[in-house]
């Protein structure tokens, strides 16, 4: 059984949605629709003074494990009251209210306000420090705002994908040099076409090239992909939908590797829905203790004639009661992403296990705490997934958190498999089985 490298706790995942919504002191209040001028003036100054502090707060700030610390120049570690006294706030003299406006207490002046402006503040909690259901309400509602504001509606489409990387890895893994070069060519034609038609003013014959680039026509012939209907779970007919897809996979130039290993892509149906399994590891294990993994290991060269063999002797040696496995294709990976996950040459290998609902499965102590199954339908969701720049995805739709290489091979078969064909997908909930 192989898993990533590093796990992401539930903080950092937290992590990665605020790092999308660092935004200013001033939108902070708009963004949890909590407007200023929406505020009585005890109000204003009780929600300022649980954002900032002031400068005698600086001095009461003390280790955790109340331990003393020694701080230097030349080892960069700055004393607490220090680094923290770069975190600036300058309030204004006046707040704008509903009401109107509210004197905020200056030198000298005698005023019952909570605020005093002739003292430094500075601001106590960032954005990452948020708790993770109040960050998505905070990126849903920025969200909500960038399409209002019309920057989201000119993002384009792209040539096969909107998202832009996505589409350039498309383009690069599925044609050839030629190909690309014979489309961009043809690509030029009808822009030197265009801009002749326009130039004589031809509007008609201009509006009838253009009018297969709108955005309703894309969209159109996007969503005429052949249906892959799962919605009474996985059959003759869709799995071979699926074998189909997985033939259709660019084939990858692979170096020769002296340390090989494979794991089984398990599709299964659990009471008709169609689903995956997954093993979580045993916590007595030396290596990856606790963490979620597909069945599989390392190639023997004594016992194993191919990479399929290998994967079938695993799963069956991981988990008892599964059965006969149907194996449906080699789901190809880039081999340097998957070297860098986890330092072995990684081959998934597709099968359906058939129908598991009622199986007596056990899985084997010595390496598994427990086999589970999550519904197919939630990979498909992309608000399950957290995608972090030079991190393999992270997938939190299921009991466990699906992280490392086992994440990287879902999001593959998501992406290059299940995303070719419209999907229709019932909705269930993960089913364990312990040992």
């Amino acid at each position: 059984m192989w898993t990533g490298t590093s796990i992401c706790t539930k903080s950092r995942l937290s992590h990665s949605y605020s790092a999308l919504a660092r935004i200013s002191i001033g939108r902070l209040n708009n963004a949890y629709g909590n407007t200023v001028a929406n505020q009585s003036k005890v109000n204003v100054f009780t929600r300022k003074r649980a954002l900032f502090s002031n400068s005698s707060d600086l001095s009461n700030e003390n280790n955790n494990d109340g331990s003393t610390s020694t701080y230097s120049a030349a080892s960069g570690l700055l004393p607490p009251e220090q680094y923290e006294s770069s975190k600036r706030v300058w309030l204004p003299k006046r707040i704008n209210t509903q009401d109107g406006n509210v004197n905020i207490k200056a030198s000298g002046e005698e005023n019952d306000s909570e605020i005093d402006i002739t003292k430094p503040y500075f601001w106590k909690r960032s954005i990452d420090e948020t708790d993770f259901s109040s960050m998505r309400g905070v990126i849903d509602r920025i969200g909500a705002q960038e399409r209002e504001g019309g920057r989201m509606r000119e993002r384009k489409l792209g040539v096969l994908r909107e998202d832009p990387k996505e589409d350039m890895r498309l383009l690069i893994e599925n044609y050839t040099v030629p190909a690309l070069a014979s489309a961009l060519r043809d690509r030029e034609d009808v822009l030197q076409l265009c801009a002749t038609l326009f130039a004589e003013q031809k509007m008609e014959e201009l509006s009838m090239i253009l009018r297969p680039f709108e955005r309703k026509y894309v969209e159109k012939r996007r969503l005429s992909k052949i249906n892959l209907d799962l919605t009474k779970g996985f059959d003759s007919a869709n799995i071979q939908q699926v074998r189909k897809g997985l033939n259709r996979m660019p084939r990858r130039v692979s170096q020769a590797h002296s340390r090989r290993a494979g794991v089984v892509l398990p599709l299964c149906n659990v009471n008709g829905v169609p689903c995956v399994l997954f093993e979580k590891r045993s916590a007595q294990l030396r290596a990856h203790a606790d963490e979620v993994c597909l069945p599989g290991g390392m190639v023997s060269a004594a016992s194993d004639k191919s990479i399929v063999a290998t994967c079938l002797r695993e799963m069956d040696e991981e988990i008892e009661g599964i059965g006969e496995a149907t194996v449906l294709g080699v789901l190809r990976c880039n081999w340097g992403e998957v070297h860098h996950l986890v330092g072995v040459a990684v081959t998934p290998v597709v099968c359906y296990i058939g129908e598991i609902g009622d199986s007596q499965i056990s899985p084997n102590s010595d390496e598994v705490a427990e086999a589970f199954t999550v519904p197919l339908s939630l990979f498909l969701d992309q608000d399950h997934w957290v995608h972090r720049q030079d991190f393999a995805p992270t997938f939190t739709g299921g009991p466990h958190v699906i992280w490392g290489l086992t994440g990287y091979v879902m999001n593959r078969f998501v992406k290059d498999v299940l995303a070719t064909y419209n999907v229709q997908c019932p909705s269930s909930g993960p089913k364990k089985w312990l040992p």
